[in-house]
């Protein structure tokens, strides 16, 4: 009995020994990471368009534009946010610029002027490629690009609304809700003449990155 005793205590020292000596994993908390999703819909030339993320292949993405010049000019960024498919054409895309920044001070905008111009620009005018403001390119199923002019002489508008700043460790982010009503043009390179479509009710959701 003595014995035996003798050889359970051995064993459980064994397997504690043994115990002690596994590495355990440590797994590492969750990184908070912010929630972007996106979706589109609208009339287009009388017909409903709706792009949903994750449906046909579509999903955002968001880009942006930067003019850097030396100093003491003053430079801009303007940012982009479209949502595209890998299996179809039609596509959409919205630029709003700029933020003027100095760029000898940074290489992008800080957190605060881009906060702050996302902010205020809630109603913005339309302009040439979103320098001074609101762009819209609509890419039609047969890959035709069809883009808003800044002196329409259409009646156009565009509101942004429940806007968010949020930053997680992969960037900075604004995330919004985009209303707007305008035509897109589009010319013809055999004729040159302007062919024009009418874009009704667009509600794009999505998000800017700094």
């Amino acid at each position: 009995m003595k014995n035996y005793k003798i050889g359970i205590f051995a064993l459980l020292t064994l397997v504690l020994t043994l115990e002690s000596c596994i590495e355990h994993e440590i797994i590492p908390a969750p990184v908070p990471m912010v929630d972007l999703s996106c979706n589109f819909i609208g009339t287009v030339n009388g017909s409903v368009l709706e792009l949903t993320e994750n449906v046909s292949g579509y999903s955002g993405s968001a880009t942006k534009n930067l003019n850097i010049l030396p100093a003491p000019a003053i430079s801009s960024a303007a940012y982009n946010f479209q949502m595209t498919s890998t299996s179809v054409q039609t596509s959409v895309k919205v630029v709003l610029g700029s933020v003027l920044w100095d760029a000898s001070t940074s290489n992008s905008p800080d957190l605060a002027s881009f906060n702050e111009f996302h902010t205020i620009n809630t109603s913005p005018s339309y302009s040439t490629s979103g320098i001074s403001g609101f762009e819209v390119t609509y890419k039609d199923a047969s890959g035709i690009n069809w883009t808003t002019k800044q002196n329409s002489v259409n009646p156009q508008s565009v509101t942004f609304t429940g806007i968010l700043q949020e930053s997680d460790t992969l960037g900075d982010y604004s995330k919004f809700t985009c209303n707007f009503n305008c035509y897109v043009y589009h010319q013809d390179v055999g004729t040159l003449d302007w062919d024009s479509l009418l874009i009704q009710d667009g509600v794009f959701k999505g998000w800017f990155v700094r």
